[in-house]
């Protein structure tokens, strides 16, 4: 549900978000809750300011029952730089707001509880985004690190898995911990929430691959100048298999060998990713390979 467009971009709340509003409200929570989801409005905005000033253009941010998303255009490929930058943007925001707060505190303009609560709550939110699962902040950060070793599409998925995980655990031990009055039903519902939106995330993970790969086609002419990176594979293994080992910010070199391991040619990365594109990715390195001037018998 639109709420309203500030500086192009639009403000926006999930319906469920209403549902869990009007129910605090209903308990008496509404003040305290209007504190939390104002934190964590404001994290997003970190996250855009953070965005515009990398030149990533930013659409809209939605508020979720359990959280936020800001929706950026482009950053699919982006360099691992500017998406880990973007995602520490968050959790720094409320490290800032965690020092208001404090300070605040100190010169007594909030009282104790609202101090507390207002500080505990950024707490919260930064340390959980933090942790190494899509689609928290840590994830992405995780995903950032993990591309340059592994690629994009590996580090989406490990990245993914992990998020599954940890909504699963969380889930179950917090209904377990509810069910023994230990903990409210907030953490489980929570496990339920990033399980599932992990979920998402990995089964968008070959969108998401796809359009990395077309961006990965624009980056030298993007960029003008890139380190090389070489691979070395056998004439009989399938484009995929490539595909998956290239990162960011590098143009690949890869040596294709014949089964006895001598050269058989060699394909360069604009070449694969036009076969990629136009033959699919089960295309056998051998058939685009090509000898160089270099006599490599």
């Amino acid at each position: 549900m639109k709420l309203a467009t500030v500086c192009g971009i639009r403000f926006g709340v999930n319906p469920l978000f209403l549902v869990l509003l009007v129910t605090l409200a209903w308990v008496g929570r509404l003040p305290e809750a209007l504190i939390v989801f104002g934190i964590v409005l404001l994290h997003e905005i970190g996250h855009v300011a953070a965005a515009r000033g990398y030149g990533v253009a930013v659409s809209g941010v939605e508020l979720l029952p359990f959280g936020g998303v800001a929706r950026m255009e482009g950053l699919i490929g982006a360099d691992p730089g500017v998406e880990a930058g973007i995602a520490l943007a968050g959790p720094l925001t409320n490290g800032m707001l965690i020092g208001v707060g404090a300070l605040l505190w100190r010169h007594q303009v909030l009282a104790d509880e609202w101090a507390r609560l207002f500080i505990a709550a950024n707490v919260t939110v930064a340390t959980l985004n933090l942790l190494p699962a899509l689609p928290l902040d840590g994830g992405r950060l995780y995903r950032a690190y993990r591309s340059r070793r592994v690629g994009y599409r590996r580090a989406t998925a490990e990245a993914a898995r992990l998020g599954r995980a940890l909504g699963a655990a969380c889930a179950v031990a917090g209904g377990f911990g509810a069910y023994l009055g230990y903990v409210n039903l907030t953490l489980p519902v929570l496990g339920l929430f990033v399980f599932v939106a992990a979920g998402r995330e990995e089964t968008a993970s070959a969108y998401v691959f796809m359009a990395y790969l077309d961006s990965k086609r624009r980056e030298l002419d993007q960029q003008g100048c890139l380190e090389s990176r070489c691979l070395v594979v056998r004439i009989d293994t399938p484009v995929k298999q490539v595909l998956e080992r290239f990162v960011p910010k590098k143009y690949h070199v890869v040596w294709v060998v014949d089964e006895d391991g001598r050269p058989a040619g060699v394909a360069f990365e604009a070449a694969i990713l036009d076969a990629a594109f136009d033959r699919g990715l089960d295309v056998p390195m051998g058939s685009i390979a090509r000898r160089t001037f270099i006599d490599m018998r």
